[in-house]
């Protein structure tokens, strides 16, 4: 009889540990003197966080699944669209998760331009993680 394996993997564990950062970053009060500009007073600092944090954890889930696939189930040795567009659409959620989590913490405010930036960036890094990594397969 053959035993599979269900232990999380150490690229799993990432993820996972990088949607907690996320989560806690998001609720956490941001102290006074944090900057919300760059030197130049163009792009506000949380807009770039925002874009790094999901697109991170979109690429990092599309990258797991390629490499190690879902937890706990064998993995295939193909990214199939519906499994790129599952951790796209579980990245954007989460994003949309956190800000309405937001608008019951009361240092933190709920803004919806905030979840079409979260929403774009995990769409933006599962793909940029697609088409650099994986050859996507229909």
């Amino acid at each position: 009889m053959e035993t599979t394996d269900r232990s999380v993997s150490t690229l799993w564990r990432a993820v996972g540990v990088l949607t907690v950062v996320i989560l806690v970053a998001s609720v956490i009060p941001v102290p006074a003197a944090t900057p919300q500009t760059d030197p130049t007073g163009s792009v506000d600092t949380t807009t770039l966080l925002h874009i790094a944090g999901y697109a991170t954890l979109a690429a990092g889930g599309v990258i797991a699944i390629a490499r190690e696939g879902w937890p706990g189930r064998h993995r295939s040795h193909r990214v199939e669209i519906s499994a790129v567009a599952g951790v796209v659409a579980a990245v954007g959620l989460f994003g949309v998760g956190t800000e309405l989590l937001q608008s019951f913490v009361p240092w933190r405010t709920f803004a919806i331009a905030e979840i079409g930036l979260n929403v774009a960036s995990a769409l933006g890094g599962g793909l940029l993680a697609t088409m650099w990594f994986y050859r996507l397969v229909e």
